[in-house]
């Protein structure tokens, strides 16, 4: 058939029409596609009555054990209320779990005898507190506890033995994870607590790790056990943190799949730990002068910073107390010791 004129001029505007179609049906896609971590670095009062997966305990699940093990997270915070909660610090927790630990390495619900199956189900409706220190805390990915939402996700905490001046790293031991569920978070929320002033690091969506300014704090936690065989293989169970892989994520990342999950009460057991290392101050006289006031710095920009273990970076908007100034540098007080921030990264802040 012969080309015609009017045919060359309207394939370049079909081109055109076709690509603006296509355009109109890829832009609204690439809008609602969510975030993978949600940008959340606290906890905060959330409006359940939005969230379309709020009475589907069960999330979205496919399989039997899927199932079970959702509709074990999201169980009521309030259904044992009335038991008396078992209480362990980290080294009596591993010892509770270990017997059924050590039967069911890298087994998954299906897998488990009917006698395992038992205690399993005995175990997973003890109420218990662990006492142990919040090194790290972040909010959880998309799960299908969660039907997969973003802005709906569990809280991670990784409580560990002792106190900890930098992030979880090879060599360090593994923690015990304990979770924060969406349909629990405003109860935990109205108690008063607040990650920010209990964790010492809270991980951003990226898996970078921000320090909050203080020592992580020794607290004791409350909720039902949970085997989150999910979480059951070498990967990701470990005594010791061996690596930190490429995608951030040290492994192994927990030192049993055994974890408390839903937390229903969080309580502070310290203060903020140790005074920074001053000078003794000298005894009072009559005639002494009062104490100057407190100064804090607010960071206008990221400062990194060295550390026994390497090197942490401050973050912008981190308020730090003021020890002395010195030339072109202020030393501060972070994590019970003296850091020197220049002069020009930070700018004076009320208290």
């Amino acid at each position: 058939m012969p080309f015609t004129a009017r045919e060359h001029l309207n394939g370049p505007k079909k081109a055109l029409l076709a690509a603006v179609c296509l355009s109109l049906l890829v832009i609204p896609l690439s809008v609602a596609e969510r975030p993978r971590i949600s940008e959340d670095r606290e906890l905060k009062e959330i409006n359940l009555s939005a969230w379309d997966c709020r009475d589907r305990l069960e999330g979205t699940a496919k399989t039997p054990d899927g199932v079970e093990r959702n509709r074990l997270k999201n169980r009521d915070v309030a259904s044992s209320a009335g038991a008396p909660p078992k209480e362990m610090d980290t080294a009596a927790f591993l010892r509770y779990v270990g017997a059924l630990d050590a039967q069911t390495q890298g087994k998954r619900r299906k897998d488990l005898s009917p006698a395992q199956k038992t205690e399993l189900e005995k175990l997973e409706q003890q109420l218990v507190t662990l006492t142990g220190y919040l090194v790290l805390a972040y909010a959880g990915p998309p799960e299908s506890t969660n039907c997969g939402s973003t802005d709906f996700h569990d809280w991670h905490l990784e409580v560990f033995a002792e106190r900890s001046d930098h992030p979880p790293q090879p060599g360090d031991p593994s923690p015990i994870v304990c979770e924060i569920t969406p349909r629990g978070q405003n109860t935990v929320f109205r108690d008063g607590v607040r990650l920010q002033s209990l964790a010492a690091f809270i991980s951003a969506p990226d898996l970078s790790h921000e320090p909050t300014g203080h020592p992580a704090r020794k607290i004791r936690i409350t909720g039902n056990l949970l085997w989150d065989d999910d979480h059951n293989g070498t990967a990701d169970i470990g005594p010791t943190i061996l690596k930190v892989a490429a995608n951030k994520y040290h492994n192994p990342w927990r030192s049993t799949a055994w974890e408390i999950h839903p937390v229903t009460k969080i309580e502070v057991l310290d203060d903020l730990g140790p005074a920074p290392d001053v000078a003794p101050a000298a005894p009072p006289t009559a005639s002494a002068a009062p104490a100057p006031a407190e100064e804090f710095i607010t960071l206008m920009r990221p400062v990194t910073i060295r550390i026994p273990y390497g090197e942490t970076v401050l973050p912008r908007g981190l308020k730090l107390q003021v020890i002395s100034r010195s030339g072109q540098g202020i030393n501060v007080q972070y994590m019970g010791k003296t850091q020197t921030i220049p002069a020009d990264a930070a700018v004076r802040a009320d208290r």
